[in-house]
């Protein structure tokens, strides 16, 4: 007999009551709203976030939702698309490696224009924040690695589900309106890897926080889908390897569901990005940083150079050679070269104008990128990676990194995450920005989420020409 995992999880999150939320998954749902806040503002001046933005102003909507970073207000559809494209425009938004995606960036634009649209505060956020990780948690369970294997973004096709759970939660919906949301929000899944390093990823996050937002609203009104969507359609046409008569059982949903919280798993945090490019990368260029800065390597002293890294990587890092900062983001050559070059790889190494120096052009064709066999056996899937280096004195210098800094495993300290923040807030003045950091670090005491988007509005912005 199937596992009715589409009835289960409608059934727990109806059933979720505010005090089953505590103060450390309060804190977690916190920090990953500020978090994305900031790359949000980060984000603004990329052409993905200012033509998504002008689209939802061309085409108009209810004054209810703010387009983040400006004095605009929209539809709480379009906001949570041209919020989520911008949040996930620099890739510089946190990401998870059970989902195998992006979490905060489809969940806090949706929560956040749903709630500036109902009226509801800060606190109800928060607690729909920690319903919709744990959904996420669970689909990334039930589906993945093969999901992922096959070549789909789970950002965007476990991200729409993720998010219309978490937007029933915030609208209080009962069992069967939240069991017709998830079923919808399936049907709203879409997104593969093949358009990673191009605009149509940071259109993945925008999509799927619009699809969620949208399959709760159509489900509030009611609007009705399937009562069994997860265990049999969805896994049968995006999990299994094969379809056939059994594909439904493929994923095991039972297990999947059963660690639902408390405790939430966001207690344990999200892994936060120090660098704006794909998380694959991150052991990678933190590997060479530390071996660059430790050793006092110069480029000139290199006679070869390489990493290498899981069967995963190499699938998800396409670019052998970048050409564009988009395709900069998904190259382990460009990222390890611009690590060396420049002992950073922040927003600027992503510039058009810096991604095309005759010196990191030439240093990436110098760069070997390979499969690390012991990986591929053990951990297909790892995103840790070694580099290495020979100098031209004849030495051979390595380092091997498991986890970025950033990690659950490695997290970033509170200072941190407050200096991340006000370096994506550029946008705004100093003394603005840390007011807005100061208010939203206590959003589970607000009450007026207008008020708190307020602080974080500068004018508009107008994309560069095609």
């Amino acid at each position: 007999m199937t596992y009715p995992a589409t009835k289960e999880l409608a059934k727990r999150i109806a059933a979720v009551h505010a005090p089953e939320v505590g103060d450390a998954a309060r804190a977690g749902a916190r920090n990953a709203v500020l978090d994305t806040l900031g790359v949000i503002l980060a984000g603004l001046d990329d052409d993905c976030a200012l033509l998504a933005h002008q689209l939802a102003a061309s085409e108009g909507g209810a004054p209810v939702a703010r387009l983040i970073g400006t004095e605009e207000r929209t539809s709480a559809s379009w906001a949570a698309f041209v919020n989520g494209t911008a949040g996930h425009a620099l890739d510089y938004d946190d990401v998870d490696f059970v989902l195998l995606g992006h979490p905060s960036v489809t969940l806090v634009p949706a929560l956040l224009a749903l709630a500036e649209e109902r009226g509801i505060g800060g606190a109800k956020v928060l607690e729909a924040y920690a319903v919709g990780f744990e959904l996420l948690h669970v689909l990334g369970r039930a589906v993945n690695p093969v999901h992922y294997r096959r070549g789909f973004h789970s950002t965007a096709t476990l991200g729409s589900v993720g998010v219309a759970g978490a937007c029933a939660y915030l609208l209080g919906l009962n069992e069967a309106q939240t069991r017709n949301a998830l079923s919808l929000g399936a049907s709203g899944s879409a997104g593969l890897v093949s358009n990673f390093g191009t605009m149509t990823k940071p259109f993945h996050a925008g999509q799927s926080a619009r699809a969620g937002l949208v399959a709760a609203k159509l489900s509030e009104v009611g609007f009705t889908a399937a009562e069994d969507a997860l265990e049999t359609g969805f896994t049968a046409a995006m999990a299994a390897e094969g379809v056939g008569p059994e594909a439904h059982e493929f994923a095991d949903w039972e297990s999947a569901v059963a660690p639902w919280g408390p405790p939430w798993d966001i207690e344990e945090g999200v892994c936060v990005k120090i660098h704006p490019c794909c998380a694959m990368t991150h052991p990678g260029i933190d590997a060479m940083l530390d071996l660059v800065n430790s050793e006092d390597i110069q480029v000139a002293d290199v006679a070869a150079l390489g990493a290498r890294a899981s069967t995963m990587t190499l699938k998800v890092l396409r670019y052998k050679e970048a050409t564009t900062g988009l395709e900069g983001k998904f190259s382990m050559p460009f990222c390890i070269a611009s690590a060396l070059v420049d002992r950073k790889v922040g927003i600027r190494q992503f510039e058009e104008d810096s991604v095309q120096r005759p010196e990191i052009a030439a240093l990436q064709k110098r760069v070997a990128f390979e499969l690390d066999e012991k990986m591929a056996r053990e951990d297909p899937e790892t995103e840790a990676a070694e580099v290495w280096v020979k100098l031209k004195d004849g030495r051979e210098l390595t380092r091997f990194f498991p986890r970025a800094r950033g990690h659950v495993e490695n997290p970033l300290t509170e200072f941190e995450l407050r200096e991340k923040f006000l370096e994506c807030a550029a946008v705004l003045t100093e003394e603005k920005a840390q007011a807005a950091w100061d208010a939203w670090y206590r959003l589970d005491a607000a009450e007026d989420i207008a008020s708190l988007t307020a602080m974080l509005a500068e004018p508009v912005r107008e994309p560069s020409p095609a």
